[in-house]
């Protein structure tokens, strides 16, 4: 008999979410002027990552430059060779090793930030938004990466470090997860999408 004819899944709603509705899944399409207020445009973080380097001695090269816009294009996590591999389109001759040398100044600047997926690769990701949380959920089916906003653990984690004496500064939550879909239902669009795209670039 199939898991899902002899199991119940339970789908949770916070309380907070009531009080404020706006905190949900930064993919989800609800209430998208919210999210847009909050996110900083692409030549925003373009300056302010020029800006970085200027004052902080750094000389402001046509790689770097490259690597930078190459790094905001991303809508989600990527890694080193996947910033490479972004760069190389606007400038063949940038290597890898100045792509690792950029990346510790991005990370300083806080352009970036650090993307715990538990993979073999280090993931970053734009912290497009004016907070120090990234939260992602990782599906343990399909490997997919969701991007979450969320202030309820936001508010939680930061009256926590508070009450303990301290004031947060990064925060990283990963949650690695079942897809209830395919639970319950025994397929996932998701799944079903990716195997798709997996099959027309082979």
């Amino acid at each position: 008999m199939p898991l899902a004819a002899t199991m119940k899944f339970e789908r949770t709603e916070c309380a907070m979410h009531k009080i404020a509705p706006w905190t949900f899944p930064a993919n989800s399409g609800k209430r998208p002027e919210r999210v847009d207020r909050l996110k900083k445009q692409p030549d925003d973080l373009f300056q302010e990552a020029l800006t970085y380097l200027r004052e902080s001695g750094f000389r402001v090269t046509k790689p770097r430059e490259v690597i930078v816009r190459a790094a905001i294009s991303f809508p989600g996590p990527f890694h080193a060779e996947d910033l490479l591999a972004r760069a190389r389109q606007n400038d063949r001759l940038i290597s890898l090793a100045t792509v690792y040398r950029t990346l510790p100044m991005l990370l300083d600047s806080r352009l970036i930030r650090d993307v715990e997926l538990n993979r073999e690769h280090r993931y970053y990701e734009v912290n497009r938004e004016q907070s120090p949380a990234s939260f992602h959920i990782v599906c343990a089916d399909c490997h997919e990466v969701v991007q979450v906003r969320d202030e309820c653990i936001t508010l939680r984690e930061r009256f926590l470090a508070n009450s303990l004496g301290f004031k947060p500064m990064k925060l990283t939550v990963r949650v690695e997860a079942a897809c209830l879909d395919l639970l319950e239902k025994g397929s996932c669009s998701r799944k079903s999408a990716l195997h798709l795209a997996a099959k027309a670039k082979a």
